[in-house]
């Protein structure tokens, strides 16, 4: 298999606090490229919403370019986050697409090579998503999404588990399943910047409907790992957000 044909890095970004400096982004290209085994012949694009006539922004662009000639930077001025994954899903060629905004770094190797093989040879895995937290734990606290986990003893080619959560965490994501059943779903009401509210919605509403297994099914979203995986992501948190 020649990796670098079946699957593209695409890393979201925008004027970050701490622009013009480039350090949480290179942390983020850093880590995947020293975490996932193999990837330095894939294309890392870095969709980045800009902002026009803006001193800090076009400082924040030449910085990327210098400091990560490896990337290609794809400007595009006031868009956020939900454009952006449109645009590349609608530009990426390969069928498959490592996902990342630009403040998550990688804390143990990831077997990419592994992963994406058994994606192509099981088309029941849809969405493989790099947890935060324990792969053993479900969340109990009010308002957390994802509440059910289980084992996956059906998938044997490459250890994941079940989840009723889909999230913009990072996560590796086949783009004709995107693009064909879960692009629809997703508001695009010019200017949003949200995409996984809609989705994680509608999935949890297939739940309701057709019960876990089917749905879970239907839909093929994972989290990476076993059941004894612990956390394998830190959140940098670039935007000062308070979020984990």
């Amino acid at each position: 298999m020649h990796l670098e044909k079946e699957l593209t890095v695409v890393i979201t970004t925008h004027v970050l606090p701490t622009a013009p400096s480039t350090h949480i982004l290179e942390e983020c290209v850093n880590s995947i490229v020293s975490k996932f085994g193999g990837i330095n012949v894939c294309d890392i694009l870095v969709y980045c919403d800009s902002r026009p006539n803006d001193v800090v922004s076009d400082q924040y662009l030449e910085n990327i370019r210098k400091n990560l000639p490896e990337v290609t930077l794809i400007e595009n001025p006031n868009s956020g986050l939900r454009i952006n994954y449109f645009k590349a899903m609608n530009e990426v060629k390969t069928p498959y697409i490592l996902f990342s905004e630009h403040d998550w770094v990688w804390l143990r190797d990831v077997n990419i090579t592994g992963l994406v093989r058994g994606m192509i040879t099981s088309p029941s895995i849809n969405f493989v998503r790099f947890n935060k937290r324990n792969n053993w734990q479900t969340h109990d606290e009010v308002g957390a999404w994802e509440t059910h986990i289980e084992e996956a003893p059906e998938v044997t080619v490459f250890p994941l588990m079940k989840t009723n959560c889909w999230a913009t965490h990072p996560h590796v994501i086949r783009k004709e399943k995107f693009v064909d059943d879960w692009m629809p779903v997703v508001d695009t009401v010019e200017g949003g910047w949200s995409i996984e509210l809609s989705t994680y919605l509608s999935y949890g509403q297939a739940i309701q409907r057709d019960g876990f297994e089917k749905a879970q099914k239907d839909w093929g979203v994972f989290n990476y790992g076993g059941k004894d995986e612990p956390y394998i992501i830190k959140h940098l948190d670039g935007s000062n957000s308070g979020r984990t």
